[in-house]
Parts: structure tokens; C-alpha cells; sequence
């Protein structure tokens, strides 16, 4: 049967199922497709962000996240704004209605969250590269909202401003701490899979982008000279580097990976963001230990006690850890299949998250 023969009822069921480019192009191929969609709009057109982008909740936040603050603004009165702020994202539903111009918004922090998608298996079997496949859908939306997460930190607390207000680590004895506060209200799977994306970021800087001295000796044989000009140094000094390094969102991150080759470029990069930028160390890798303590703490026998991240482990000194490992972005080989009610697989759980 053709396709302009059947009903409305089942064109709006093909356009649920389409992701958003899909459904646009599905809507110009007649006039009645066209109005079927018309008539309803917006939620055909959520539905197919959400296959495109999702997760919209995770997306919704980090483009609050992303508000410009009014010019002028210094650091006096950044903790009551960063609060209020984090007050939006912790208190917005899951089901917070739509507009044009949010989706509009959604779109272009999605199409990055898509060019992370493709290249991270890159990153995910950087050791077991034999293995290597693109993600599966599911996957996907893991991986997307482990990137959102990270960016939605990232807008609110590694820009210059709140650097210079509290350019210090987040601690157990600020537990009021937006920082904690915000971290606090992502699931223990989240958090891990948070945690997972986060090793790959520290990996992209010290392999890729800004290799130590020990890694260019180590996998070529090159003179001291031409060493120093490939690498970033050794030691403390490059070690507070990457700390440094690790507040670069992932949109400077993609920047770096696809435009630029050589050590000048990505030095040119780093004097860009002004001097302030080196003055203050990423947080984010504190806040989720910090969190990650706190729960343990609460309740001894549930949770992860070591994190486990199959990617990072060469094959023939993996132990199988079955209960740490299907927590990953990727399904590992290993593990049982994919179960979407599985709650430990369920993108949508949020049993047990903290909303202060």
C-alpha cells in the first residue's frame, strides 16, 4: 500500500518513529503529510528531537545552562546566581513543555552531541580497536546525555567568572556546594557513565591533543628536540596542565580533535582563553567523588565501590566484573543483551536521586 493511502492515525505513528530530519523531509514529500504533521506540531516534532537528541530532559538542562549572563557581571553575587540557576535545572520536569525556539536552541548543541557520537568509538575501544562498531541506539542516548551532563557543569562552573569566585575543589564540608548540588541529582548509573566519559576526555587531552613527554617517547623514537616540540612537558607541571586542560567543553574539545595538527595551533587555543583560565583546576572529576562518597556512605552495600570501565582495560588482564561493567556507555560482549525495562540499562531512571 502506498504510503499516501494510509491514515492519519498511522502517518502520525511513522513520524514518532522518525528522528527530526526524517519527519521534515517526510512533511514536504505531499500536502496532506504536511498537515498531518501541522496537526500536531509540536509534539511530533519533540518526539523527533528526542530520536535525533535525546535525552530532552539532560538537553533542556544544559541549554539553561548555556543563558548568557547580563555583560558586566563580576564575582560578587555569582554563588546567589549559579544557585538560582541550578534551582531552574534541578526543579525542571521531565516533561517541561517545548518551544519553538527551545528546540531551535536544542538543535545546535545536538548536532555536536552527534559528532561526539560518531567519533567516540574511537575513544571506547582505544585499546580493543578490533572490536570496534558504531553505537547502538541506546547506546547513543547514554552517550549524549553523559555529554550534556558534562557540559551542563562545565557552563555553569568552569567559566572564568565562577573560577574566580571559588576556583577550589568542592568538599564534604559544603554540602551546600551548588556544584555537589547539581551533581547530586544524576542517578548512581549517570554518574558512572558520567565518570566513564570523563576518562575518555582525560585520554583525548594526554594522547591526542597534549601528549606528555613520556608519551610521544614512548611510542616513537625521536630526539629531545623534537620531542619538545611535539609534547607538553612531564611531571606536576603537566599534571596541573590537564587539570587546566579538563575545563574545556566538548565543543573546544571537537574544535581541537578536527582543526588542529600541530602544537602551535592548540598553544595559540590555550593563550585564547585568556590567562585566567589556567588559574583554577577542573572540578568536576571532585564533585562526582565527593557525591559518589556520600552515597556509599548512606547505604554500604549498594552502589559501585570501584569503578570499572572495560574501555580502558586491555582485554587480557580484564577481570569480568559483570555487575560494574553493564553500567558502561557501551554494552559490553560480555553481558547479558540489552533489556530497555532493565533498571540498571533504563535511561529514565531516576530512583533514588537527590533533588537539592
Amino acid at each position: 500500500m502506498s504510503i499516501t493511502k494510509l491514515s492519519t492515525e498511522l502517518l502520525q505513528k511513522i513520524y514518532e518513529s522518525c528522528d527530526l530530519i526524517d519527519a521534515l523531509h517526510l512533511s514536504q514529500t505531499s500536502k496532506r503529510h504536511y498537515s498531518v504533521l501541522r496537526g500536531r506540531y509540536l509534539p511530533i516534532l519533540g518526539r523527533a528531537l528526542n530520536n535525533s537528541y535525546g535525552p530532552i530532559p539532560s538537553l533542556h538542562k544544559l541549554v539553561i545552562s548555556s543563558e548568557p549572563e547580563k555583560k558586566g557581571r563580576r564575582a560578587v553575587g555569582t554563588e546567589i546566581r549559579r544557585n538560582a540557576l541550578v534551582d531552574r535545572i534541578v526543579q525542571l520536569p521531565d516533561d517541561a513543555p517545548l518551544s519553538i525556539e527551545l528546540m531551535t536552541k536544542m538543535v545546535s548543541f545536538g548536532r555536536i552531541a552527534t559528532k561526539w557520537v560518531e567519533i567516540f568509538p574511537q575513544f571506547r575501544w582505544r585499546i580493543d580497536y578490533k572490536n570496534r562498531r558504531f553505537l547502538k541506539a541506546h547506546e547513543q542516548q547514554r552517550m549524549r546525555r553523559a555529554l550534556y551532563h558534562y557540559w551542563t557543569y562545565c557552563n555553569l562552573f568552569h567559566d572564568q567568572i565562577y573560577t574566580q569566585f571559588d576556583p577550589d575543589f568542592p568538599g564534604e564540608r559544603r554540602p551546600r556546594d551548588p556544584r555537589l548540588r547539581l551533581v547530586r541529582t544524576y542517578s548512581t548509573i549517570e554518574l558512572v557513565q558520567l565518570s566513564e566519559f570523563l576518562k575518555h576526555v582525560v585520554l583525548l587531552i594526554e594522547t591526542d591533543l597534549y601528549p606528555s613527554n613520556s608519551v610521544i617517547e614512548a611510542s616513537h623514537n625521536f630526539s629531545p628536540k623534537a620531542v619538545a616540540k611535539i609534547a607538553w612537558g612531564y611531571g606536576a607541571g603537566y599534571r596541573y596542565l590537564v587539570d587546566d586542560l579538563l575545563k574545556y567543553s566538548p565543543l573546544d574539545l571537537l574544535y581541537l580533535f578536527e582543526n588542529t595538527y600541530t602544537k602551535t595551533e592548540r598553544a595559540e587555543y590555550l593563550i585564547a582563553q585568556g590567562l585566567a583560565f589556567e588559574d583554577a583546576p577542573a572540578t568536576l572529576e571532585r564533585a562526582i567523588s565527593c557525591v559518589s562518597f556520600e552515597r556509599q556512605a548512606l547505604d554500604p552495600t549498594g552502589g559501585l565501590k570501584n569503578l570499572f570501565y572495560p574501555a580502558l582495560t586491555p582485554r587480557s588482564h580484564m577481570a569480568k566484573q559483570q555487575e560494574n561493567v553493564r553500567y558502561g556507555i557501551a554494552d559490553y560482549e560480555g553481558q547479558d543483551g540489552y533489556l530497555e525495562d532493565d533498571p540498571y540499562n533504563h535511561d529514565g531512571d531516576r530512583s533514588g536521586v537527590s533533588q537539592s
